[in-house]
């Protein structure tokens, strides 16, 4: 993370399968300007969410990348402007900059003067914002200032239909197609929340809503049953089972009871499911008899299914013919979505249509951020910042810090890597960067103790890559320099780790296979092979340097992600 990146207004949506967090950054470069008499600062608004099983994930990465940017006490207090399409924050000038780890008392930060600040408030919503208050503040020094989870949900959606464009889309036989929503003709709406439950809300203005029904079978029931018939430890990795599934090998179709033929009369296709998982009643077969794929794909349409079923028949009792499904069930994956478009298309005979948000999961959290406009305290000093529309217009999820080296000019590649420049002494085949220029060994420790949270990493450019696979190696050295408790033993094991043999792709040991494509001669692997080594001496010397403190004593902030893994590649 750029050190001279500001971190502000968090707010916590803490669910029963997923915590959701949404935080303001200002950009790095912290461009500055005045308007209306204010001071605007441009940043974006960024999403993370960690499984409510892992909470101490959610702790640690607050702590080391939100707490610890938090550099002028940007934690309070936003003003969101959403008619004039701009978030604008108010924050306290006082600072909440700590040193990672800080926590187990009633402040938990420190003011850089080194007076302890007496609260630090984050907003939150959801059922653990009751039942983790008490763990956030005793490791982080966090308060919740609760916000009720309908109320966020719906203001959530409400905020990004009306600033973000192209936030609301349809999507019906493979076709994915963006809304254009008139704000003067908005309400009312069914917003159907695909949790751990399912809630469906009636909203009929700003702050004007109403629960009217819901199911129990939600997120929750797809991951907790697929977790007892599958060996998934995960709801991605559930998700991505069912990718590779065929839900007619387990579903009884109204075909499989007619012969092979439609039931014409009444509408339904040879292809309808008649029955979820009805094969199974004659199959005469054991649950390990049956492909997991096809387990988790039969569950996936089955929730979809029923999701869709009763949404619609809540639509048509209040005649709304707009429905906007939300929550981190979906995740933006097509099968989810086209079903449940085929169960609201089917049952409404074409008359409603399901929608989908491009930021589904963090609704709650988007609420809950939003309603920090809605507080006032006598004692803050005005400081306000603006996130532009555009900001707003990003991807579902910012999980990772991308590379910066994305011009590829004149780089030479092996195995489709670029051979990035390095600031080194080293002998190998990496051009010589300039000194006071950032090259690819700052950027991966710098990016380290963010980008090892996350088990997902969506490659922008070659340079990625090579990120990922720094990202891999200081998670490895980190594991070899545990236990070593002085800078000399720690210099040895690294030493030890550099002269260990290095794979290339194609070989047996290198972890990351289909990341870089396999050499095409010996020169290419011997090359590719040399510019690995020398990268990696490069990034083990600079990594000494933040391990250990100057009297050569271990660094934890930094030794503790020696437990981590990254991608779910495990360390050994």
């Amino acid at each position: 993370m750029d050190s001279t990146q500001k971190i502000s207004h968090l707010a916590l949506d803490i669910g029963g399968t997923l915590i959701k967090l949404v935080y303001f950054s200002a950009n790095g470069d912290y461009s500055e300007e005045s308007r209306n008499g204010c001071s605007v600062v441009h940043g974006k608004l960024c999403f993370a969410k960690f499984e409510t099983r892992k909470i101490d994930d959610c702790l640690e990465f607050i702590r080391f990348n939100i707490l610890h940017h938090s550099v002028n006490g940007f934690l309070q207090h936003p003003i969101l402007d959403s008619k004039s399409a701009e978030v604008v924050t108010q924050t306290e000038t006082t600072s909440a900059d700590v040193e990672p780890g800080m926590g187990g008392n009633d402040s938990g930060v420190q003011h850089p003067n080194g007076e302890a600040l007496d609260k630090l408030y984050v907003k939150a919503t959801g059922g653990g914002a009751f039942k983790f208050a008490d763990l956030f503040k005793e490791k982080l020094g966090i308060l919740f200032d609760k916000e009720d989870e309908m109320h966020s949900l719906v203001g959530g959606v409400n905020f990004l239909l009306k600033t973000v464009p192209r936030e609301a889309f349809t999507y019906l036989d493979g076709q994915k197609e963006f809304v254009k929503i008139d704000h003067n003709d908005l309400y009312p709406y069914l917003l159907v929340n695909i949790g751990s439950g399912v809630s469906m809300i009636k909203v009929d203005g700003d702050g004007k809503y109403e629960r009217i029904s819901g199911t129990s079978l939600g997120g929750g029931t797809f991951l907790g049953l697929g977790k007892l018939l599958t060996k998934c430890k995960s709801f991605d990795e559930l998700l991505e089972l069912s990718h590779h599934g065929n839900n007619r090998v387990i579903d009884m179709l109204v075909g499989d009871i007619y012969g092979g033929t439609d039931y014409s009369k009444i509408g339904l296709s040879s292809t309808a499911i008649a029955s979820s998982f009805g094969k199974a009643i004659s199959d005469g077969k054991e649950l390990e008899d049956y492909q997991p794929e096809d387990v988790a794909r039969s569950l996936l349409r089955m929730i979809s299914n029923n999701i869709g079923q009763i949404a619609y028949l809540n639509a048509l009792r209040f005649g709304l013919k707009r429905i906007f499904f939300g929550g981190f069930f979906i995740r933006g994956l097509e099968y989810t979505m086209d079903t449940i478009s085929v169960a609201v298309h089917f049952w409404s005979r074409g008359e409603a249509k399901a929608m989908f948000l491009r930021h589904e999961g963090f609704l709650g959290a988007l609420g809950a951020f939003t309603s920090y406009n809605n507080q006032s305290h006598n004692d803050l000093k005005p400081h306000h910042h603006t996130v532009q529309r555009a900001i707003l217009n990003c991807s579902v999820e910012i999980c990772v810090y991308h590379s910066s080296f994305v011009d590829e000019e004149g780089i030479t590649k092996a195995c489709g890597c670029p051979l990035l420049p390095l600031k080194s002494h080293i002998k190998g085949p990496a051009p010589i960067s300039e000194q006071d220029k950032t090259d690819i060994v700052d950027e991966a420790i710098t990016f380290f103790r963010a980008n090892v949270f996350f088990t997902n990493f969506d490659i922008k450019s070659p340079a990625d890559k090579l990120l990922i696979y720094l990202t891999f190696y200081i998670n490895v050295a980190l594991k070899r320099l545990e236990g070593c408790r002085t800078l000399a033993v720690g210099t040895k094991a690294i030493i030890n780790l550099g002269l260990e043999d290095i794979p290339v792709p194609g070989e047996t040991g290198f972890p990351f296979p289909g990341l870089f494509s396999l050499p095409q001669s010996q020169e290419e692997a011997d090359l590719f092979r040399n510019y690995l080594k020398q990268v990696r001496e490069e990034t083990s010397g600079r990594l000494l340097s933040v391990a250990y403190r100057a009297n050569g004593t271990p660094n934890k902030w930094w030794l503790a992600f020696a437990k981590r893994k990254f991608i779910n590649v495990v360390v050994l």
